[in-house]
């Protein structure tokens, strides 16, 4: 059997092999190649079905913000050699937020988190609208004609790869106490700080949208914007910061559905066992939902 390429081994079929590594996730790593263009290599093992489709999805993303103040995502290319395949993207302008706000001063994070929380409510605008609920890209057999079976499919997924002594919390009834919502629309469900770049004391562009993204409820990425400032999440975030996102979620009339939306994401992530800070966020949200 021959050896997959290296990741090292794709930047050099790509022109770079001493690429900057710019981050690394739980679905790829991203390299600067230069010249305004970045290399997306997914972990191995990645579907490439998944691949496609993400590049798919970027596509109908990128052709709906054209009337929006932020950049998102756009795949340049796709290329495969070695067995292994990675898209060629767009470099979006910025600074992540989550390394904006570490040293901005008080007057100037407002204005930064202001600016994330807004955009948070305008991803409902661009135009991706589905007639079922569920995952854009992920597994078609969660996709439900109705939202609240979607949100107990997608814990009862979770429930089985989560850490056994977190099962139970995850199919807590009490997570799926969310209010209805009538027509499907774009909902990123990972839009938090490290995922949002800003320059200038707004959000320039909006990062990874990929196999999280669901057609669903958008208010969830309200509710979400607000729940990872948590500080296990966003440790660069302050208590001020915290409840200056509070107070929005107030005056924006979404107060009512955060601690239920907060706690379904806990269950949601807690498939994310790798990831030991994620995990004492979801501990400790899940917990309290438990009355732990």
């Amino acid at each position: 059997m021959l050896e997959l390429a290296t990741d090292q081994d794709l930047l050099l079929h790509l022109g770079n092999a001493d690429a900057p590594l710019l981050g690394a996730g739980g679905e790829a790593r991203v390299y600067d190649l230069g010249h305004g263009r970045i290399a997306r290599i997914p972990h191995d093992g990645a579907a490439r079905h998944q691949v496609f489709a993400r590049a798919e999805l970027l596509g109908e993303v990128a052709a709906g913000t054209a009337e929006l103040p932020f950049q998102t995502p756009e795949v340049l290319d796709i290329i495969e050699h070695g067995g292994r395949i990675a898209t060629l993207e767009r470099r979006m302008e910025g600074t992540p937020l989550s390394t904006a706000i570490a040293s901005a001063r008080r007057g100037s994070r407002e204005k930064l988190v202001s600016s994330y929380l807004d955009t948070a409510l305008r991803l409902r605008d661009i135009p991706v609208q589905r007639d079922w609920f569920g995952p854009l890209i992920g597994d078609p057999a969660l996709r439900s004609d109705n939202w609240p079976l979607f949100l107990e499919r997608r814990l009862q997924r979770s429930s089985t790869t989560c850490p056994p002594d977190l099962k139970a919390q995850v199919l807590d009834p009490a997570n799926l106490a969310l209010p209805g919502v009538a027509m499907p629309q774009l909902v990123h469900v990972d839009y938090f700080p490290d995922n949002v770049l800003v320059a200038d004391g707004s959000v320039t562009a909006v990062l990874d949208f990929s196999v999280s993204a669901l057609a669903g409820d958008p208010r969830l990425d309200a509710w979400g914007a607000v729940a990872y400032l948590d500080p296990e999440i966003s440790p660069s975030a302050t208590q001020p910061d915290r409840e200056f996102a509070l107070d929005w979620l107030e005056q924006a009339g979404l107060a009512d559905g955060y601690a239920t939306a907060r706690r379904w994401l806990a269950a949601y992530w807690s498939h994310a066992a790798d990831d030991l800070a994620l995990m004492r966020w979801c501990r400790r949200v899940l917990g309290a939902a438990a009355g732990s």
